[in-house]
């Protein structure tokens, strides 16, 4: 096998370069990560959780809530996410990690009491606690390798969801929802 080495440069230097470039478009790709933080929707003092997987380098599905329902039985109030994020660039930060700019698009359930299961998009559910609307934001991914394969993740979201039946509910909301959200965690 032949193989075209650059005067001056040695086969380990050269092959050290390819491997750091692979390790560096390496980072820029994240399969699944669970995250935890907060949200300016919840006011009900608990993290909020994430689980993004990312079936194709450039799109993610991602659900994020404070686990009513199914993690504790806590009526108070909270806002669940459900959304597409499709990536927009990608952005190598040398001996830092990368950016990723996303647009997100989906929709957002608000509960002002024990959530009853399904999402409520033509109203509020029969106790008025719940109803589910469209919602749409932007954001920024970083993520840094770690170890094996694994990388620390961020993400910070600015959204705003449209719940029309929001004033309808127990504890009335209002038809705009919107939120910040900052999450770190652990993904591959």
């Amino acid at each position: 096998m032949l193989a075209f080495v650059p005067t001056g440069l040695r086969a380990e230097e050269v092959s050290g370069e390819a491997r750091a470039r692979a390790e560096r478009s390496f980072t820029s790709r994240n399969y699944i990560n669970l995250r935890v933080g907060g949200s300016t929707a919840n006011g009900n003092g608990r993290p909020e959780l994430c689980m993004e997987l990312s079936p194709v380098a450039f799109l993610a599905l991602e659900g994020c809530g404070t686990g009513s329902g199914f993690l504790h039985g806590d009526p108070e109030p909270e806002v669940a996410h459900f959304r597409a994020k499709l990536r927009l660039a990608s952005f190598d930060i040398a001996r830092w990690g990368t950016l990723q700019p996303f647009l997100a698009g989906g929709f957002a359930e608000a509960q002002v009491g024990r959530d009853d299961p399904g999402f409520q998009f033509k109203g509020t559910d029969r106790r008025g606690v719940a109803t589910t609307g469209p919602e749409g934001g932007v954001g920024l991914r970083f993520l840094r390798p770690l170890a094996s394969g694994f990388e620390l993740v961020g993400d910070f979201n600015l959204s705003l969801a449209w719940l029309p039946y929001a004033p309808q509910l127990i504890k009335p909301a209002d038809t705009w929802l919107p939120s910040a959200s900052l999450s770190f965690g652990v993904g591959f």
